[in-house]
């Protein structure tokens, strides 16, 4: 019932009643339910409670969600790169065993260096270097710095290394005794190696040729150091044996193996002319070893005294530079000079002593005879060279001092025959005219000594006086100084003009045809 209802009703007291029974139910209600009412004041405290405090969570949670955000981003992020790198890991698993064939490249070249098989390292080093070429391309970018190209880095100095290594191996297999065609496959390697990585300079083929020539002379001096230094089947042999023995095997070495060497160098580099000009190469290196070689003969033939010895090594060296004449290095010429000199030296030391010893013969003889007293007057022949001039005059053997003389200049004459060489013929005798001239001095300063006056004896014999059993001093002297002139003097010469007479009969002027020796030599004694 509504309100004005009941006003208008005229039943106020009705509803004062109910709204009192309506207080009466509710106090009773509420008396009866009070529990009921603090548990409902305690949940609203609670849930005024947490109702603040989820609006203080709340704003936390407001706070820290673009930290959360940033966070799930970058958890985002880790998960896709641990998916790539997952599949990446996956990939390489997959190739793995290509991998190890590639990452074992460098120690596959090693293998193949240490066991020789050039070939093979080569075809790999070129397979490596194609198969990382483009890769270690990229890799040189300045932007590029990733982990791959570190191992491609890794890879390619490896392979470089390796390069090396085998580039070193060629150039020592050069320095040991090869055959022509272990000669070409080296070289030919060593090109193809030099081109691996950088371009070819212009100069490289003389370079290479210098390169070339010292590995060999490296093997050709080990050659030489090979040799032994003494005849093992003598015991302790005279130091020009040795000499000799040493100098013979050294040039047979030398001979064979520049011939070989210079025979490679042509059938790999070509001719020895290059563009119409010598090969600088070859020319430089022929030069050393040359003048190596004239060194070595300067320093150890005059260890060498016997002629037989010096004649036998200078056919050798001659031999050896005509052969290697016929390959553009012919240096008989150089050699030739040492040689000369040589038998110079050892023909003028022989013949100086046998003049010594004629002047301490004389020296010897004091006042006594210097002749054999069966001696007869010796008249000059009419035909000086008439008979056989090879035998020495029965005169000369009246004087023992002069017979020793001669037997020393024919023994000189007999060594010499060996090397008589007609480059020699005349300074050899104007050092025969001078050994002539210092006998005569000798013979000059004896007559000195003892105040003898041969001329005095001439005039006498021409007089008819000296026919006396004992022959005096002075006769002996001047039938020395008459065989001297007559006899010892043109049979000295014609020996000596038979060691270089040529085939067709002539003779090489000489110094002993120029000053006519017989004459000068008389006309000294007789005046001294």
């Amino acid at each position: 019932m509504a309100l004005e209802e009941v006003t208008s009703g005229g039943q106020p007291w009705r509803l004062e009643r109910r709204i009192e029974d309506v207080t009466d139910r509710l106090r009773v209600l509420a008396l009866k339910n009070y529990h009921v009412f603090v548990q409902n004041q305690q949940c609203a405290q609670v849930v005024t409670s947490e109702l603040q405090s989820l609006g203080d969570n709340l704003t936390s949670v407001q706070t820290s969600l673009p930290s959360l955000v940033s966070q799930s981003k970058a958890l985002d992020t880790t998960a896709h790169d641990a998916a790539k790198t997952n599949a990446e890991i996956q990939y390489v698993l997959g190739q793995y065993a290509g991998l190890m064939g590639v990452l074992e490249i460098p120690q596959l070249i090693d293998g193949c260096i240490a066991n020789d098989l050039l070939e093979d390292a080569l075809e790999t080093i070129q397979f490596a270097k194609k198969l990382l070429e483009q890769t270690y391309t990229s890799s040189m970018q300045p932007k590029s710095s990733n982990a791959s190209s570190s191992i491609v880095h890794t890879l390619v100095a490896e392979v470089k290394r390796a390069t090396t290594a085998l580039r070193a191996k060629l150039v020592d297999k050069l320095r040991g005794e090869l055959p022509l065609a272990k000669c070409l496959h080296l070289v030919a390697y060593l090109r193809r190696v030099d081109g691996l990585w950088t371009p070819l300079p212009a100069d490289y083929d003389y370079h290479l040729k210098q390169e070339f020539l010292a590995c060999r002379d490296a093997y050709l001096s080990k050659t030489v150091q090979s040799i032994p230094t003494s005849d093992a089947s003598i015991v302790h042999p005279p130091s020009h044996r040795r000499c000799r023995l040493e100098l013979m095997q050294i040039v047979d070495a030398k001979r064979t193996s520049w011939f070989d060497m210079i025979t490679q160098y042509s059938a790999i580099f070509g001719h020895h002319q290059v563009q119409g000009r010598a090969d600088a190469a070859l020319c430089a290196w022929a030069v050393r070893t040359v003048s190596d070689l004239t060194r070595l003969l300067e320093t150890v033939l005059p260890n060498v005294v016997e002629f037989n010895a010096i004649a036998t090594i200078m056919e050798q060296v001659l031999f050896f530079g005509g052969s290697l004449g016929r390959v553009g290095v012919d240096f008989r010429g150089l050699v030739l000079v040492i040689f000369q000199s040589h038998v110079v030296a050892r023909v003028t030391t022989q013949w100086t002593d046998a003049v010594d010893a004629f002047d301490a013969a004389l020296a010897m003889q004091g006042g006594g005879a210097i002749m054999i007293q069966s001696f007869r007057p010796v008249s000059t022949p009419a035909d000086p060279t008439g008979g056989d001039s090879s035998v020495a005059p029965p005169s000369i053997m009246t004087f023992p001092a002069l017979a020793q003389l001669t037997n020393a200049i024919l023994t000189s004459f007999n060594d010499l025959r060996l090397c008589a060489l007609l480059s020699l013929q005349y300074r050899l005798s104007l050092c025969l005219q001078q050994s002539m001239a210092r006998v005569v001095a000798a013979v000059g300063a004896f007559c000195r000594r003892h105040a003898l006056t041969p001329d005095e004896v001439a005039d006498n014999m021409e007089g008819g006086g000296g026919q006396s059993s004992k022959v005096p001093l002075e006769m002996q002297v001047f039938r020395l100084i008459q065989v001297l002139h007559t006899v010892w003097v043109p049979y000295i010469i014609r020996s000596f003009h038979k060691l270089f007479t040529e085939p067709k009969g002539r003779q090489m002027p000489t110094a002993l045809d120029e000053a006519s020796p017989p004459t000068a030599l008389y006309v000294t004694c007789v005046d001294e």
